[in-house]
């Protein structure tokens, strides 16, 4: 689909593709003018593969939120256990209540 660009005291243009516009930008404000819009679009050529960076890095940091989810879920599961029996085993209780001390030291601290 065309766009139609009027210029004050100018006329109007149909603008159909990108290279319409560069040659009306060429022939309004230069060749020089024309360069640079180029060169500041083409900077934006690495954006995809920044992005796609970006959506690994985080797919990796919610695999590892779920790994360490699971982990503290079955300490914390084994601590319930622990307070359901008749008796409670404090070294055990203590033991479950240190991994997962040393899971979230581990994980704010990486």
């Amino acid at each position: 689909m065309a766009d139609v660009i009027r210029l004050p005291g100018d006329g109007t243009y149909i603008i159909c593709n990108d290279r319409d516009a560069l040659e009306l930008l060429d022939e309004r404000l230069g060749m020089d003018m024309r360069r640079w819009l180029e060169d500041r679009l083409s900077e934006d050529d690495g954006a995809d593969d920044y992005i796609a960076d970006l959506e690994k890095e985080a797919d990796g940091l919610r695999a590892r939120h779920k790994e360490v989810m699971a982990e503290l879920r079955q300490h914390s599961e084994a601590i319930a256990a622990l307070i359901r029996e008749k008796e409670i085993d404090r070294k055990a209780l203590s033991t479950e209540a240190g991994a997962i001390g040393c899971i979230t030291w581990r994980e704010i601290n990486r």
